[in-house]
């Protein structure tokens, strides 16, 4: 008897209630008997199980409960060789969002780019946006891509005629085929749920395809010219936004795919200043943004009505609140355990971020509010350097480096670094540091370069440069750099540490 064609391989299937019975059945059961191992996936709404009921009008008409006790927003797409979506209505129930809170902790108001921060329309985004995860889609369920269009255009597809014109409005081209399902690439799609055989056995066969020896004789070589991943964290309360554009579009002409993560998932905002040709910024006495970069950051800003395509890249950024765990009071009444806990949930979490080869925090004024002493934002961090990773970070997000230590020494891990940020000669006065804002707290309440100065102590030194007009630093793994002008040489250099081995740079 031959081995199981998909012993060690996992599959996702997302799945609500209205799903039809015998279909998840038929992915229990068929790949189960091919040694795969099947998770069904929901957004649990932080309870530890969900029971999901199955569709009524099946014959009989007795419904049928699945409980699940995998949640969406706890998953990672990349520990599964296929992720499916059920057919039937599920697709309607995955799309449900909640609005972000406001400042005011009141919902904001409801806008288009909302229906991109459904988990399950991100957790799927993701999935298609990796090439090596077989995607499986069945009758309604092209529904949960048509809020990102941009995944979806150009692909062929076979779904549902319910949903046929939404499909097309979003750019996929529709592909009649007699049995019932169309196979482009890593997308696998079915017509209904009367395909739903068919449908399982091109997955299995793409997955067969796709398999790689457990354990290879010699451990394999990177795939040269692969595409790398940049993670990129802004605040939800403003970031200047040269110093997004400019690393950004140095990733972008190196071929990188690029997320973006905000702490709370709320669509990131440019500071009003940072689009303004005519601001003058006080320190400087002088313009510190060009027409074209105005231009650039208030293209990628525009959330109103004729807004281009270029504006959706921060629609539905990553939302780090439900990525990563809290870490517990110390006067919670169970310390012990819950600190174990907390350990172990973020040890599960950050393995969501390891397919990213950079992270780069983006600054402003904003990272003073929510980056700098944010605990998820220091757990990132060190999970990116227990990685080995680099970390590239500007002007005030440089904090989030000095402020980023473990519970057991609270040691700096720019301790015996060489860094630069914000120089004190470009801070800000009373009155002009939140400039654009719904909000004023004066003047930064830190001055960060003191802080530097103190976290690369003993044998690390801060670097201000003031009076260069470029001022980045590389100590592997990290790249910083000091403010504005610096935004896209900071983005360079990160390219230079990721393909070439840069390890010190600009000291």
């Amino acid at each position: 008897m031959s081995a199981p064609s998909l012993k060690g391989k996992k599959i996702a299937v997302l799945v609500e209630s209205q799903f039809i019975a015998e279909e998840i059945a038929q992915y229990r059961d068929r790949f189960g008997e091919e040694g795969a191992e099947v998770h069904f996936l929901a957004n649990l709404n932080g309870s530890p199980f969900l029971n999901l009921v199955s569709e009524v009008e099946e014959v009989g008409g007795t419904p049928k409960l699945l409980t699940v006790t995998r949640d969406i927003r706890k998953a990672a797409p990349e520990d599964y060789a296929a992720v499916l979506v059920a057919a039937n209505y599920p697709s309607v129930r995955l799309r449900h969002f909640v609005p972000p809170d406001g400042p005011d902790g009141r919902p904001l108001p409801i806008r288009p780019e909302m229906v991109r921060t459904s988990p399950a329309v991100q957790f799927f985004s993701r999935a298609m946006r990796n090439p090596d995860i077989v995607k499986g889609v069945l009758c309604h369920a092209l529904w949960l891509l048509t809020p990102t269009p941009e995944l979806l255009a150009g692909r062929k597809v076979i779904c549902h005629e319910v949903v046929l014109a939404d499909v097309l409005n979003a750019g996929g081209v529709y592909t009649p085929d007699p049995s019932g399902v169309v196979v482009d690439g890593d997308l696998v799609t079915g017509r209904s749920f009367m395909n739903v055989s068919a449908f399982i056995q091109r997955i299995q066969q793409r997955l067969v395809e796709r398999r790689v020896p457990q354990v290879p004789a010699v451990a394999p070589e990177p795939v040269k010219g692969a595409p790398r991943s940049i993670l990129v964290v802004l605040s939800s309360h403003g970031y200047w936004g040269e110093e997004l554009v400019g690393p950004l579009e140095v990733f972008e002409r190196q071929g990188y795919r690029i997320e973006f993560a905000t702490p709370d998932g709320r669509r990131p905002v440019a500071l009003p200043p940072s689009m303004d040709a005519s601001y003058v910024d006080p320190p400087l006495g002088r313009p510190v943004t060009s027409p074209q970069m105005a231009l650039k950051v208030g293209l990628l800003d525009a959330t109103g009505p004729g807004r281009g395509e270029r504006s959706r890249l921060l629609d539905a950024p990553m939302n780090l609140s439900r990525l990563l765990p809290e870490r517990p009071y110390f006067s919670h009444p169970m310390m012990v355990r819950a600190l174990e806990a907390y350990y172990r949930e973020r040890e599960d979490a950050l393995r969501a971020f390891e397919r990213f080869d950079a992270l780069l925090l983006v600054g402003g004024s904003g990272p003073i509010v929510d980056l700098a002493n944010n605990q998820r934002v220091h757990d990132l961090i060190l999970g990116f350097l227990k990685q080995g990773k680099p970390i590239a970070a500007e002007c005030y997000a440089v904090t989030c480096l000095a402020f980023a230590r473990e519970l057991e020494d609270r040691r700096s891990i720019l301790s015996g670094k060489h860094v630069t940020g914000h120089c004190l000669e470009y801070d800000y006065k009373d009155g002009t540091g939140f400039v654009g804002t719904d909000f004023n707290m004066g003047p930064p309440p830190y001055p960060l370069e003191y802080i530097l100065r103190d976290a690369t102590a003993p044998g690390g030194q801060y670097h201000g440069n003031f009076g260069q007009e470029r001022s980045v630093i590389v100590d592997f793994p990290f790249v910083t750099g000091r403010s504005t002008p610096d935004s896209t040489l900071t983005g360079e250099k990160l390219v230079e540490v990721l393909e070439h081995g840069l390890r010190r740079w600009g000291w």
